[in-house]
C-alpha cells in the first residue's frame, strides 16, 4: 500500500432537512413530500449479495489483486480496476473471472499504478499515477484516448474527483503545508468543473480542504479528519465539507441552489473511534512504518467530534446519498438519501466496511476491506425500493 504521507515541501498525496419554507402557499406542497418521503423510507440492501468476488477462490486462483474501483455492467457483471495485478479484470454475472485488459508498464494501455477509476456514463476513467495520465476506456476495456492528468483537470492537478453520466466532471485541488509547522491543520483548496476533455466549466467557490497532521518535516491524513466530499448529477454539483450535516448545492454552472442537510446532531468520537481510525492509517504498512506512523500520532490532538460524513454518491435516478462517518464497531451505517429537490426520501443502513462506488436503480456496487485482515471483495447488493401502495 503506497504511503499517503509526503516530505518536506511537498503536498499529501491523495440535508435530511428539506430547507424549511415559511410560505403558507408551500404548505401543501411540503406535505405532499413528507408522505412521499415516510413511503419511500423503507429501502433497503439484501444481505445476501447478487455478486461476491473474494480475494481467491475455492481453488486457490488469485481473484483480486487490489481492488481500487468497481462498475457494473450491462450484463450483470463487474470491471475491476486492479491496482496489484496492473489490470481491467472483466468478471461475468456469476463472478467467474472472463478476461484481463492491460499489464505491468507505462506504455499504451499498459498501468504502473492505478490510483484510481470513474465511471462516467459508457466509459471509465482510469488515472494511472506513475505516468500522470489518464486513460479513457470503452466499457467492451478498449482504449478509446490518453490524456495527461493536469490536462484532464483543466489544467490544474487534482486531489479529488467525481463525475456524472454525461461526462462532467468536479475537481478541488491539492492542500499546500507549512514544513515546520506540527499539529492539526486545515487550509483552503479550490473547486472547479470541467468536460471530459478538460474544458474548464465553471468555478466554485473554494472549500477547506482535508484536515492534516504536519510533524515539522512533513503531513499526512488526521486521524478522524474531516475532508471533502465532492459529486455531481445532471443538474447540480455537491459539496461537502463534514464539518457540519450541510451539503452545499450548485448548479451546473456554478450557480448556488441551496443545501442538503442531514437530519440528527454531530456524534462524538470516542477512544474506540480514534483506534479504529489508527488500524486503518496504519494498515499494510510494514513494522518500521507503523513506528513511524505512532511517532507521528503523537503530534495530533484528537477531535471532540466525529465528521459528520465521509462519502457522497449519485445513483442512477440523480439522487443524492450522503454516508454518515461511521462509528466504531457499527456494522451497518446509514446513507442519507435526497431526491433531485432536495427531499429526504430515504436512509439506507449499509455495510459499514463497503466503499460504494455505483448505485444503479435496484443494486450496490462497491468495495468491501477488512481493517484487521486486510483482505478484500468485490460485491453487488440489491436494492429494494419501496414505494407507496
Amino acid at each position: 500500500m503506497m504511503s499517503r504521507r509526503c516530505v518536506q515541501h511537498g503536498v499529501a498525496s491523495r440535508t435530511v432537512l428539506l430547507r424549511l419554507s415559511v410560505m403558507a402557499l408551500l404548505v401543501a406542497a411540503c406535505a405532499d413530500r413528507t408522505a412521499t418521503s415516510d413511503a419511500l423510507a423503507e429501502w433497503s440492501v439484501d444481505p445476501v449479495p447478487l455478486l461476491d468476488i473474494r480475494d481467491d477462490n475455492p481453488g486457490g486462483e488469485v481473484m483480486l489483486g487490489e481492488a481500487v474501483h468497481v462498475t457494473r455492467l450491462p450484463d450483470g457483471g463487474v470491471l475491476v480496476s486492479d491496482r496489484a495485478l496492473h489490470a481491467l479484470r472483466f468478471f461475468n454475472a456469476e463472478g467467474a473471472f472472463e478476461r484481463a485488459v492491460g499489464r505491468k508498464g507505462t506504455g499504451p494501455g499498459e498501468f504502473e499504478y492505478i490510483a484510481t477509476a470513474y465511471r462516467c456514463g459508457d466509459s471509465v476513467f482510469v488515472e494511472e499515477l506513475a505516468a500522470q495520465r489518464i486513460m479513457v476506456h470503452a466499457l467492451d476495456g478498449s482504449l478509446a484516448r490518453t490524456q495527461s492528468a493536469s490536462a484532464f483537470s483543466g489544467g490544474n492537478n487534482a486531489y479529488l474527483s467525481a463525475c456524472n453520466s454525461d461526462g462532467l466532471f468536479v475537481h478541488h485541488g491539492w492542500y499546500q503545508f507549512d514544513a515546520e509547522r506540527t499539529g492539526r491543520s486545515r487550509e483552503s483548496v479550490p473547486v472547479w468543473v470541467t468536460a471530459s476533455t478538460g474544458e474548464r466549466r465553471a468555478e466554485l467557490d473554494s472549500v477547506l480542504g482535508p484536515e492534516y497532521l504536519a510533524y515539522g518535516y512533513g503531513a499526512g491524513p488526521a486521524l478522524l479528519g474531516r475532508t471533502p466530499s465532492l459529486a455531481i448529477g445532471r443538474r447540480h454539483v455537491y459539496v461537502g465539507t463534514a464539518d457540519s450535516g450541510v451539503v452545499q448545492v450548485f448548479t451546473l454552472d456554478r450557480t448556488p441552489a441551496g443545501e442538503r442537510r442531514l437530519p440528527g446532531s454531530p456524534r462524538r468520537a470516542t477512544d474506540a473511534d480514534l483506534e479504529r481510525a489508527k488500524r486503518l492509517d496504519s494498515m499494510g504498512q510494514s513494522a518500521l512504518q507503523q513506528r513511524q506512523t505512532r511517532e507521528e500520532w503523537a503530534f495530533d490532538t484528537p477531535p471532540a467530534f466525529l465528521p459528520a460524513y465521509d462519502a457522497l454518491v449519485v445513483d442512477a435516478d440523480d439522487f443524492l446519498w450522503v454516508r454518515r462517518h461511521p462509528a466504531a464497531n457499527e456494522e451497518r451505517v446509514e446513507w442519507i438519501v435526497f431526491d433531485t429537490d432536495g427531499t429526504h426520501i430515504a436512509t439506507v443502513p449499509l455495510p459499514a466496511l463497503l466503499t460504494v462506488h455505483e448505485i444503479g436503480r435496484d443494486y450496490v456496487a462497491g468495495i468491501v476491506q477488512d481493517p484487521f485482515s486486510g483482505t478484500h471483495a468485490v460485491r453487488v447488493l440489491k436494492l429494494t425500493r419501496r414505494h407507496s401502495p
